[in-house]
């Protein structure tokens, strides 16, 4: 008695598995923008002076390993101060013997104040914490999308 056995259908599975393999690269991409435009929106929410650079200062960048997103300090100085928070500090005049600035229809005068520091917001630290539960979602919804 002779046995034979035909195999079917290799090109279909072959195919199968380059559309899954191919799906965290695509789910990462989804996963980048989704961070970086709930960074723009943390940084936005500072309405203060700078907020407009802020938001402009955010980039995204394809590395080698994944997406790199973040501030540029050359559009925004000040992002590493507002995200991270300053310590109580002294300011003083650079070039002028005195600080000076507006109060009450006049100017006050100093030497130095006490700055009592910023507290800071850390979205970018939200925003990470929030990064694989994002990529999760979006390859499960290109899984369930494209099965």
């Amino acid at each position: 008695m002779k046995l034979g056995v035909q195999v079917t259908g290799a090109a279909e599975v072959r195919s199968e598995l380059l559309r899954i393999g191919s799906l965290p690269a695509r789910a990462l991409a989804i996963t980048a923008e989704e961070v970086e435009v709930g960074v723009e929106e943390a940084a936005g929410k500072h309405h203060k002076t700078g907020a407009a650079k802020l938001v402009q200062s955010v980039f995204k960048q394809k590395t080698p390993e994944g997406w790199l997103i973040g501030h540029d300090p050359q559009v925004s100085p000040v992002a590493l101060f507002v995200h991270w928070g300053t310590r109580p500090h002294k300011i003083r005049p650079k070039n002028k013997k005195a600080l000076r600035w507006p109060a009450g229809g006049s100017f006050a005068f100093a030497r130095g104040v006490n700055h009592p520091g910023y507290r800071g917001d850390p979205w970018m630290v939200r925003q990470a914490a929030i990064a694989p539960i994002a990529f999760d979602r979006a390859l499960r919804q290109l899984m369930n999308k494209e099965a």
